[in-house]
C-alpha cells in the first residue's frame, strides 16, 4: 500500500532471433523517464543476437495502483548511470562493496561476514561484530567459515553487485562441509542480501548436525532498542530482548491461506543503540523451519538450525542454501519502517512480461494457444494448484508421492518426488502463459531445491556423480538413471534469475547422462525401456540449444539411430518386462516419440517423421482398448487403464507429421475424458507433522507435484494442436491478457 522508491527488480526477458543484436540497445522507461539498468546476456541465438537478457533495475512503484514500465530494444531509451552506483573493489586482504550509502568490507583471513560496515560515511560495525557461519556436528565439534579459499566478483555494478566467497568450514578437529556465500548489494541501498550454502562432500554416508548459526555481537554505545517480529497477516512486533523459534509444532497450528511459495510470514530481529542498528530477516523462515532469532543488549543470534531443534542427518552429496537480509540503519528508523523493508524482502515486487511476448519470442516450444477453451484453462489451473508440498529445511521445494510411498519404496518413509517429470519447467511455462505469480515462485523454490538437494554433489560412482537422484526416501538414498534426469527447468531458472549455478547443474546432468549411455546397460536397444533414452534425448536437446556444444546433438543422433534399429528388430519400441516377455508400454513409448519430435525440430533428421508416425500407428492398433483408453502395459496383469497427456502429445505430433486424423480423433477423445474427471484445486489444505531422518516436515497434503510435472507440457502441446485444428468446443480467440505486476 506504500509507494516504493527505487525498488530493486530483477527480470529475465526473452527476445526473438535477430531483434536485439547488442544488449547496450536495451533500455527501460519508468513514468516517462529512462532509468539505469544493468544487463547480462544469459543465452544467445545462433545468429549471435540475444535470446535471454537478465535486467536489474530500480523502479519507483506506486502504492495501490497498477503500474507499467516500458522497455525498448532499439536504443531509443537511454541507459543513464545511477546517481549512486554500487562499486566493488578488490583489496589486498579481501573485498569491499560500496552502495553509495553503505560500505561493507569482507576479509579473506579470519572471515567474519563483514569486517567493517560504514553507513552514510560513519563507522557502524567493526571487526568482531559479525561471526561467520558456524556448524556444530552431533558430537559437539564446531566448524566455522573462518577462512575463504576463493573470492569471485560475479557482478560489479553499477546497479547491482554480486560477490561469491567459497571455502570449507574448519575447526579444531579438522574440516566439515564446503560452503559458498553470495553477497548481493544494490545501488543506493543500506542493505546486503546474503546467500549461504553448505555442501556435504564428506566420505561418510551421512553427517549429523545439531546447530547452524551466526552472531552479531557489538558493545552498545547508548541505550539499546531490541525488537522481534513475526506474523503472516499483520506483523506482530515485540519490544525488548527475547527469542522466537519457528518449528513444526508452531507451524502446524498457524492458520495461513497464502500460497507458501509466494509468502508465508514475516520473521525478523532488530538491534539498535544510540548510533547504529541492524535488522536481520531470514528469507522464508517458516517454510525452511526450524529457525530462531534472539536479540539481547549486545546483539542478535540467528539460528539457521537452532540448537535443540536437531540433530538432522545430512546425507552425502546434499547441499542447502539459506538467504537473509541485513538492513543497516540509524537510530531514527521506526519499527514500522522495518516491517515494510522486511516484507519487501520476503514478498518482493516482480516484473511480469505478458503472454503474447513469450509466444512471439519462441524461446520455448509453442505452448501458447491463440484460441482458448475456458474449460481447458480451468482444468490446467486446477491441476497446478492441487498438489502437496513439504515444509522443512531439507524438504522445502519438494513434495512426496503417495503412490510410491504406499508401494513401500521408502521402506516406511515418505518417498519424495525429486522434481520428477521436470516440475519446475512446467511451472515456469504456466507462469509465462498466465502471468500469475504463484507459478513463477513455485518454480523458483522447486528449482533451488533441485540445485541443492536432488543434485548429487558427491559420489565415488561416476554414474551418480553430478546427476539427479531418482524419487526416493530422504531425497538422495536412490540412484541416478537417465529416465529420471531433466535439464529444462534448471535452464529456465537460470534465465529467470541469472543464477549461474543452475546452468552448471544442467550441463553436469547432461554430462552424467552421456556417461550412462556409454555404459553397457544402454548398448543394445530393446534391452531397456524407451523412456530411458527418450528422456536423455530431451535433456540433451535443451543443453545443446543452450550451449551449442555438438556433443549433445551427437548423443541425440546416436539415440535416434538406436531407436530406428530397435523398431526394425522388434517391430516397435518394445521393452523387457518379465523374464519371458517384451511388451509395449504406451506412456514410455510416448516419452520417446515426444523427444524424437524435439530432436527433429532441432536437427531436421528426415528419418524421424516416419519413425514417429509408424510407432503411433502401432500404438493405436495394439494399445487402445474397446472403451477408447490406452492400457498401462501390454501384459494381461497390467491392462488397467492409464493413457494420459504423454500419449495425447505423441498422437498430436504424429498428426502434425502425417495429417492422419485418426491420431487427432483419439487425442480429442482422451481430452474430453480428462476434462470430465476434474474437480477444483484443493492441494495443501490438510497439515500434518511427519518425522523424517533428514529433518521433520509439515506436509500440506494433496497429490504429489509429479502429477503436474507429468501433465503440463504434453497436455498443452495436445491442447494447442486440437485448438489449431478446430476440434475443441467452446474455443474463443485470445484476448491480450496484458498481465503486469
Amino acid at each position: 500500500m506504500y509507494d516504493r522508491q527505487a525498488e530493486p527488480v530483477s527480470l529475465g526477458i526473452p527476445f526473438p532471433p535477430g531483434v536485439l543484436s547488442d544488449a547496450s540497445a536495451f533500455g527501460i522507461r519508468n513514468n516517462g523517464v529512462a532509468i539505469p539498468v544493468q544487463t547480462d546476456v544469459t543465452a544467445g541465438w545462433s545468429d549471435n543476437s540475444v535470446e535471454w537478457l537478465m535486467a536489474h533495475f530500480e523502479a519507483d512503484l506506486p502504492g495501490n495502483r497498477a503500474h507499467e514500465l516500458e522497455f525498448a530494444h532499439d536504443g531509443s531509451i537511454a541507459n543513464p548511470a545511477p546517481e549512486r552506483p554500487v562499486v566493488v573493489t578488490e583489496t589486498a586482504d579481501g573485498i569491499e562493496i560500496d552502495t553509495g550509502v553503505m560500505r561493507v568490507a569482507c576479509a579473506r583471513e579470519n572471515f567474519d561476514l563483514f569486517r567493517r560496515v560504514t553507513l552514510n560515511g560513519k563507522d557502524a560495525f567493526g571487526p568482531g561484530a559479525f561471526s561467520g557461519v558456524s556448524l556444530v556436528d552431533a558430537a559437539g565439534n564446531r566448524f566455522t567459515t573462518s577462512n575463504i579459499a576463493r573470492i569471485d566478483v560475479l557482478e560489479r555494478g553499477p546497479v547491482r553487485s554480486l560477490v561469491e566467497l567459497s571455502g570449507t568450514h574448519t575447526g579444531e578437529t579438522g574440516s566439515l562441509f564446503d560452503f559458498r556465500i553470495m553477497i548481493e548489494a544494490w545501488a543506493g541501498k543500506p542493505f546486503v542480501r546474503l546467500e549461504y550454502q553448505f555442501i556435504n562432500r564428506e566420505d561418510a554416508e551421512s553427517v549429523g548436525l545439531s546447530e547452524i548459526s551466526l552472531n552479531i555481537d557489538s558493545p552498545p554505545s547508548g541505550d539499546v532498542r531490541c525488537a522481534l517480529a513475526e506474523g503472516n497477516y499483520g506483523t506482530r512486533v515485540s519490544n525488548g530482548p527475547g527469542e522466537m523459534v519457528v518449528n513444526a509444532e508452531s507451524i502446524i497450528y498457524q492458520g495461513v491461506e497464502h500460497v507458501p511459495e509466494v509468502f508465508f510470514g514475516d520473521f525478523w530481529a532488530d538491534w539498535c543503540d544510540g548510533e547504529r542498528g541492524v535488522c536481520v530477516t531470514p528469507f522464508q523462515a517458516h517454510q525452511n523451519f526450524p529457525k530462531s532469532l534472539s536479540v539481547h543488549e549486545s546483539g542478535i543470534h540467528v539460528g539457521v538450525l537452532p540448537a535443540g531443534e536437531g540433530p538432522i542427518e545430512v546425507l552425502r552429496g546434499v547441499a542447502k542454501t539459506h538467504r537473509m537480509q541485513f538492513l543497516f540503519h540509524g537510530p531514527n528508523v521506526s519499527l514500522d519502517d522495518l516491517v515494510v523493508q522486511s516484507l519487501q524482502f520476503q514478498y518482493p515486487d516482480v516484473g511480469i512480461v505478458p503472454e503474447d511476448w513469450y509466444r512471439e519470442t519462441r524461446v520455448w516450444e509453442d505452448l501458447f494457444p491463440v484460441n482458448k477453451s475456458e474449460r481447458v484453462e480451468r482444468h490446467i489451473i486446477d491441476t497446478a494448484d492441487d498438489r502437496n508440498r513439504g515444509l522443512g529445511m531439507m524438504h522445502w521445494g519438494d513434495g512426496p508421492d503417495h503412490g510410491y510411498t504406499r508401494q513401500g519404496r521408502g521402506k516406511g518413509e515418505l518417498v519424495w518426488t525429486n522434481n520428477e517429470y521436470d516440475f519446475p519447467h512446467a511451472m515456469f511455462l504456466l507462469y509465462a502463459k498466465t502471468g500469475e505469480r504463484r507459478f513463477r515462485d513455485t518454480g523458483l523454490v522447486a528449482a533451488q531445491h533441485w540445485v541443492d538437494v536432488d543434485f548429487c554433489h558427491k559420489s565415488d560412482d561416476p554414474l551418480e556423480m553430478g546427476g539427479q537422484r531418482i524419487h526416493t526416501a530422504g531425497h538422495v538414498t536412490g540412484g541416478v538413471t537417465p529416465s529420471h534426469e531433466w535439464t529444462e527447468g534448471l535452464l529456465d531458472y537460470y534465465h529467470m534469475t541469472g543464477k549461474r549455478e543452475a546452468l552448471e547443474k544442467a550441463v553436469s546432468i547432461a554430462d552424467n547422462m552421456i556417461r550412462h549411455l556409454e555404459s553397457p546397460k544402454f548398448r543394445d536397444g530393446g534391452e531397456f525401456a524407451a523412456r530411458e533414452t527418450g528422456w536423455a534425448m530431451r535433456g540433451f536437446i535443451a543443453v545443446y540449444t543452450e550451449t551449442r556444444d555438438p556433443r549433445y546433438l551427437d548423443a541425440c543422433r546416436a539415440i535416434a539411430d538406436q531407436f530406428i534399429e530397435w523398431r526394425r528388430k522388434w517391430g516397435g519400441l518394445l521393452a523387457p518386462y518379465t523374464s519371458h516377455s517384451r511388451v509395449r508400454v504406451p506412456f514410455m513409448i510416448s516419452i520417446a516419440v515426444n523427444a524424437l519430435y524435439r530432436y527433429y525440430a532441432v536437427s531436421g533428421d528426415e528419418r524421424v517423421p516416419s519413425l514417429i508416425v509408424d510407432e503411433m500407428r502401432d500404438a493405436l492398433e495394439h494399445c487402445v482398448k474397446p472403451d477408447g483408453r490406452f492400457f498401462y502395459k501390454e501384459l494381461p496383469s497390467l491392462h488397467r487403464r492409464a493413457g494420459g497427456p504423454r500419449e495425447m502429445e505423441a498422437l498430436c505430433r504424429a498428426y502434425e507429421l502425417s495429417g492422419d486424423e485418426r491420431f487427432l480423433d483419439q487425442a480429442s477423445s482422451m481430452m474430453d475424458s480428462m476434462l470430465s474427471n476434474r474437480s477444483g484445486g484443493l492441494g495443501g489444505t490438510v497439515k500434518s507433522i511427519i518425522r523424517d531422518r533428514v529433518g521433520d516436515t509439515v506436509l500440506l497434503d494433496g497429490p504429489g507435484p509429479k502429477v503436474f510435472g507429468a501433465f503440463y507440457v504434453p497436455f498443452v502441446s495436445a491442447y494447442k494442436t486440437l485448438s489449431d485444428a478446430g476440434v475443441l468446443r467452446d474455443v474463443k480467440p485470445t484476448k491480450n491478457n496484458g498481465a503486469r505486476e
